[in-house]
C-alpha cells in the first residue's frame, strides 16, 4: 500500500470523511464500470457502487492494509454484484410469464404494437439479449471463488500478476483457478443451452 494511501486510511479510521472520499475517488469509476458490465444495468450498478462505498466506510476499522485498499473495495462490490445476480437468478426461476398477456409498464397495459422498434435487426437483438441474460445466469451459478477470479480477469481486465497480487496467491494458482472457473462457466452455459 502506498504511503499516501496509508495516511488516508489512518485518517479515515479516525473519522475523517474527506480522507475517505479522497481514498475512494480514484477507484469509484472503475468499480462502477465493472458493476455495469456485470449487472447490465446502470442504475443497479450505481446502487451496488454506493452500497460498496458505504460498507467500506462502515467497516474501515477492520481494514488492516494487507491488501491494497482498492482490492478491499473491489471485493466488496463484487460480492454485492454476485448477490444481485444470484437474487435475480432465483427470482427468474420462480417467475412465470404468459405470452398471451400484454406487457405491463406499471401504469397499465402496453400493447406490443405500441413499442417502437429501433433495432436494425430485432431478432438478432433479442438473441443477443437472451445470450447476455444466460451468461449472467451462468455467472450467478458459479461458486464465489470462480465468480471472483473470472470477474477480475474478464471484466476487471487485470493481468495474472495483478490478480495474484490482489488475491495474495501465486501466478500459477491464478492460472489454474482461472482455468477451472472457465470450465465451470462453460459447463453452466452448456446446461443453459448456450453453445
Amino acid at each position: 500500500m502506498a504511503e499516501d494511501e496509508r495516511d488516508l486510511v489512518a485518517r479515515a479510521k479516525q473519522g475523517d470523511r474527506d480522507a475517505f472520499l479522497k481514498l475512494i475517488q480514484p477507484y469509484h469509476e472503475r468499480v462502477h464500470a465493472t458493476a455495469v458490465r456485470l449487472l447490465g444495468n446502470a442504475d443497479e450498478a450505481a446502487e451496488v457502487t454506493q452500497e460498496a462505498i458505504l460498507r467500506t466506510f462502515r467497516c474501515i476499522q477492520s481494514f488492516h492494509g494487507q491488501a491494497h485498499f482498492y482490492t478491499w473495495l473491489y471485493r466488496t462490490a463484487l460480492n454485492l454484484c454476485y448477490g444481485r445476480l444470484s437474487d435475480t437468478h432465483a427470482k427468474i426461476q420462480r417467475r412465470s410469464f404468459s405470452l398471451d398477456q400484454p406487457l405491463e409498464d406499471g401504469e397499465g397495459s402496453v400493447q406490443e404494437a405500441s413499442l417502437p422498434d429501433r433495432r436494425p435487426d430485432p431478432r438478432r437483438g433479442a438473441e443477443r439479449q437472451e445470450e447476455i441474460h444466460l451468461v449472467r445466469r451462468a455467472l450467478a451459478g458459479l461458486s464465489p471463488n470462480d465468480f471472483q477470479i473470472l470477474v477480475l480477469r474478464e471484466f476487471g481486465e487485470l493481468s495474472y500478476e495483478e490478480i495474484a497480487d490482489r488475491l495474495k496467491i501465486s501466478k500459477g494458482t491464478v492460472m489454474s483457478r482461472l482455468h477451472r472457473a472457465r470450465e465451470a462457466l462453460a459447463k453452466r452455459l452448456t446446461e443453459l443451452g448456450v453453445s
